[in-house]
C-alpha cells in the first residue's frame, strides 16, 4: 500500500505535476493517507491564503483510504523513536508517526521529504 505523506497532499492541492504524474502512474494500486498527513494537510490549508475548506480537501481525497494512527502504529512510532535516537538521528514527531503507520502495514511512503529516508526498514517513494 502507498502511504501518501503531507508533502505529497500539499504538492497535489496545488497542482504540482510531479504529484499528478505520480498518481496517474499507480492508479491501480491501493493508495492510503494517514490521519496525521491529513491533519498536517489541513493546518497548512488553514494557515494559507486559501479559499478551500478543510471538508474541501477531504473532498478532493476521497480516493485514498484513510489509515489511524492506532495502538500498532503507536508502537511502531516508539520503536522507530529508539531506532533513530540509536542512530542519532532526529526526524520530526509527526514524520516518526506517518512512517510508523506505513511501516506497521508494510506500506511505502510517497513523498518528498527526506526524511523519511532516514527511517530504518521503511520503503520510501519520491515523486
Amino acid at each position: 500500500m502507498n502511504c501518501l505523506d503531507s508533502s505529497y497532499l500539499i504538492d497535489y492541492l496545488e497542482g504540482d505535476d510531479g504529484a499528478q504524474a505520480w498518481l496517474n502512474a499507480h492508479e491501480d494500486t491501493p493508495i492510503s493517507a494517514s490521519t496525521i498527513s491529513l491533519y498536517e494537510t489541513y493546518r497548512g490549508v488553514l494557515w494559507a491564503v486559501s479559499s478551500m475548506t478543510m471538508d474541501e480537501v477531504f473532498e478532493m481525497f476521497d480516493w485514498a483510504t484513510v489509515m489511524p494512527f492506532d495502538e500498532t502504529a503507536a508502537r511502531e512510532a516508539a520503536q522507530i523513536q529508539r531506532e533513530l535516537q540509536e542512530d542519532e538521528t532526529p526526524v520530526k514527531t509527526p514524520d516518526v508517526m506517518i512512517a510508523a503507520i506505513a511501516r506497521s502495514v508494510g506500506g511505502t511512503v510517497v513523498t518528498r521529504d527526506r526524511d523519511f529516508d532516514h527511517i530504518r526498514n521503511l520503503p520510501v517513494e519520491n515523486y
